[in-house]
């Protein structure tokens, strides 16, 4: 039965990555050509990227559906591995990781903790918010100091989404992971400044999967 939930989960993917680039670029080149002005960017992601998207997706989801677990897991991963990936590749391509894939996370997030472990669901709605407002706090003040923000507004509201389900250890975690693999390529390409979301998307599902794995 539940690997019925491919074929609807493979769809709504399609739609989202043959639509979701194109509204979300659109909106995003006027701003940030305003404030960064950045060469212009494909209103479409590429047939290579939907290629290796979808096949990662339908890899993924067939070790979701492998693993004995809860229903509510096996659907919740899937819709956090479809957003997390698309969201990965939009930054990739574009530099900006969309509020949307956050919000997705989110809903998912809040509707699985509370189902779950209601009794954490305060938590970690307390976590989310202490986090991220942390996180700006930082980036205010590297901006006042450096002129520099350390994260996106995006990168901030995906890890805030994450701790509705994630602990604060687990978060932690994923930045100091993500961190190292965001300098690996940094040193590689020798630039100073990279795409964070790729590496935080990565970085939370190896924690995701890792929990149940081990």
């Amino acid at each position: 039965m539940l690997w019925l939930l491919i074929p609807l989960m493979l769809g709504l993917m399609l739609i989202s990555i043959t639509q979701l680039p194109r509204a979300i670029v659109l909106s995003a080149i006027i701003e940030y050509r305003y404030f960064k002005r950045q060469p212009s960017y494909a209103k479409q992601l590429s047939k290579s990227l939907k290629t290796v998207l979808i096949a990662t997706w339908l890899v993924l989801a067939t070790i979701t559906l492998s693993v004995e677990q809860h229903l509510l897991w096996s659907v919740f991963t899937l819709v956090l591995t479809a957003s997390l990936l698309v969201g990965a590749v939009i930054d990739h391509t574009t530099g900006l990781l969309p509020f949307r894939i956050a919000l997705i996370i989110a809903i998912g997030a809040l509707l699985y903790t509370s189902s779950t472990s209601p009794e954490d669901t305060v938590i970690a709605v307390l976590t989310a918010v202490v986090g991220s407002s942390a996180l700006m706090s930082m980036n205010w003040l590297s901006w006042r100091w450096r002129r520099l923000t350390l994260l996106g507004g995006g990168d901030i509201a995906l890890l805030a989404a994450l701790s509705l389900c994630l602990s604060g250890t687990e978060i932690a975690l994923i930045i100091w992971a993500a961190s190292l693999t965001g300098l690996i390529e940094s040193r590689w390409r020798r630039r100073s400044m990279i795409h964070f979301g790729p590496h935080l998307a990565i970085a939370a599902l190896c924690c995701w999967y890792l929990k149940v794995i081990l």
